[in-house]
């Protein structure tokens, strides 16, 4: 095993020549960012580039080195602006599942440094934000139960945290952790907190990733019609705002969830036109899939990867075994058994020690389905059970039932029939347990849908409220500007300076066309040109140039009316005195005579 391991090794040592080639390209350029930075704040940054890109590719251990020698030079330059930066950077949230036990130790030791600093200075922004990551990385290793944990500690920060976009991180996170736990409502109910939150603040980025994680919730639940709904809003969304970043993802999502090629090709177009490593790189792998598992092409699929050299460094820097899963998968995909077991059979050790057992399972798997090709019954029954005994560490009623089925079926091929009924009631036992879940789906979907209906009900009453706040503001300020106006022409009926009189007119038609421009904006143009600067600011000119003539006009001749003695020509022959007057004088007359007839 050694020598072939060595052969190969061999072999591919000029292919990993040409991929270091390309990737130590790129890396340079972070390396000359970092060498050119003179102040801290430079180089905190340069660094915090680079230990993103060895993240990226999978290359964990560098990438601690740098986080370390980042936040050096951040405690040294003992600004408490750059320490956090330096804590809270991106880098560390790029750690897969697959990373190894030791990797994630590191990772968790380095949140804690921030938690704990956070605690330290009162910084309750980035502690909650640290107990999220924490939260998020417990959940790559399937520890949910400390997950939530720390994301109800998150949850507690709340009421002292500031950032709008901190809280609705915490409520997104909180709902990915309650999905994980097999909790659908209760994740869509802190979704739907979050992008409540999101909404108020006009993100546009929170409210895409909070579409992808009801998507992703939906899907988990076997809905793929209300799936692809949540990514074509989130589509419909971005593309309204030009957010490039947030189409990427959602054509990656839409891809994944499809297996559209064309979604794959303009994710990877903008991933690469936006510098965006890392989704580059996952769109590259998912191309790559769609070759040998869509198409069905070896060919295609060995040229892509070949060709590729980012994405065949990231398998290779992942671990050889990773890479020659990746070989076994093509030939397996397109039905070329024997070189697929071939590459199965090498990664094997390997992928045993690794920390993720689900990669293991997956390639026992596949070593099992080549012999059941290859009808070595026996080869594939020791291969199966190996799968079997992780997927009931893992508690995977789905592969369970699925290795059950298949164990009965070569058993009994093999005529050990006691092992085949065993195996086979083995397997109607997870099937009924998969209906059942399958129906406990059906429930917590019928749960989601009450909950987003009375979601939706709480925020039409919302809105109504809003409305009739609004609506009651608008109608006093028409009432307030009616009466100022009959209280300057009241003024205006008595002797006053003409500076009084142009004052009054000027706060007048200030407030009266400000109205004017407040309704046209809100009411009118708002619905229309939101986030659309350059129309609204075109709009507003010929708004403008249209109501300033108007303006002026209406100014000049009011201000001229009541600077001219024609209002007090008409109070003086319209006297209240002489009116009242006049009043008494036809009662006292009216009086007069009823006494006078009485006599008579």
């Amino acid at each position: 095993m050694k020598k072939i391991l060595a052969i190969l090794c061999f072999l591919t040592f000029p292919f990993q020549q040409k991929c270091l080639a390309q990737f130590d390209k790129q890396l340079d350029s972070f390396c000359v960012m970092c060498n050119r930075s003179t102040s801290d704040s430079q180089k905190v940054i340069a660094l915090g580039k680079l230990a993103d890109y060895y993240y990226i590719y999978n290359l964990n251990s560098k990438g601690d080195s740098i986080l370390h020698e980042q936040l050096l030079i951040a405690e040294l330059s003992n600004n408490s602006n750059l320490i956090l930066q330096a804590l809270f950077g991106d880098a560390i949230l790029n750690i897969g599942p697959s990373a190894s036990t030791e990797s994630f130790n590191r990772t968790i030791g380095f949140v804690q440094k921030g938690i704990d600093y956070s605690k330290a200075t009162n910084k309750y922004d980035y502690l909650a934000l640290g107990y999220t990551r924490m939260s998020d990385i417990l959940r790559k290793r399937g520890e949910y139960d400390k997950a939530l944990y720390n994301c109800v500690l998150a949850l507690s920060l709340l009421q002292n945290v500031n950032s709008d976009s901190v809280k609705s991180i915490t409520y997104m996170e909180l709902g990915d952790t309650y999905l994980d736990r097999g909790e659908a409502v209760l994740a869509c109910t802190n979704y739907n907190n979050a992008y409540d939150i999101a909404v108020k603040i006009k993100s546009i980025a929170l409210q895409s990733k909070i579409h992808h994680c009801i998507s992703e919730m939906y899907k988990k639940l076997n809905d793929a019609d209300h799936a692809r709904s949540e990514l074509s809003e989130s589509l419909a969304l971005n593309k309204k705002a030009g957010n490039q970043e947030g189409l990427m993802m959602d054509y990656f999502d839409l891809a994944r969830l499809t297996d559209e090629k064309f979604f794959i090709q303009r994710s990877i177009e903008l991933a690469d036109s936006l510098h965006a490593y890392k989704n580059l790189l996952n769109s590259k792998r998912l191309m790559l899939v769609y070759h040998y598992v869509i198409e069905k092409n070896a060919p295609e699929a060995f040229y892509y990867l070949e060709h590729e050299p980012d994405l065949k460094q990231s398998y290779l820097n992942n671990g050889i075994e990773n890479y020659f899963t990746t070989l076994g998968n093509i030939y397996f995909y397109t039905g070329q058994i024997d070189s697929a077991l071939y590459y199965y059979k090498i990664a094997e050790p390997k992928l045993q020690q690794t920390f993720d057992q689900n990669l293991s399972r997956i390639n026992l798997e596949q070593i099992a389905e080549c012999y059941w090709w290859k009808s070595n019954f026996a080869e594939s029954t020791v291969y199966y059970l190996k799968a079997m005994k992780i997927s009931l560490q893992m508690n995977d009623a789905n592969t369970i039932a699925f290795y059950s089925g298949k164990l009965s079926d070569l058993y009994e091929k093999q005529s050990d029939f006691k092992n085949a009924f065993f195996y086979s009631k083995q397997s109607v036992q997870y099937k009924d347990s998969l209906r059942e879940l399958s129906r406990q789906n059906d429930i917590a979907l019928l749960g989601v849908d009450r909950e987003n209906k009375k979601h939706q009900q709480d925020l039409f009453q919302q809105q109504q409220k809003q409305n009739l706040s609004r609506n009651i503001q608008y109608t006093g300020i028409t009432i307030g500007i009616i009466i100022i106006f009959f209280i300057m022409l009241f003024v205006g009926s008595f002797p006053i300076s003409a500076l009084t009189v142009k004052l009054m007119g000027y706060f007048f038609f200030i407030s009266l066309f400000e109205f004017f421009v407040l309704v046209i904006d809100n009411l009118i143009l708002y619905p229309y040109v939101h986030n659309q600067p350059l129309k609204s600011w075109l709009i507003k000119i010929g708004v403008i140039a249209i109501l300033v003539p108007f303006q002026h006009f209406l100014e000049h001749h009011v201000i001229g009316l009541l600077a001219s003695r024609k209002l007090i020509e008409v109070r003086t022959k319209f006297s209240v005195k002489k009116w009242w007057e006049g009043i008494n004088s036809r009662a006292a007359n009216s009086k007069n005579l009823e006494e006078d007839e009485a006599v008579l």
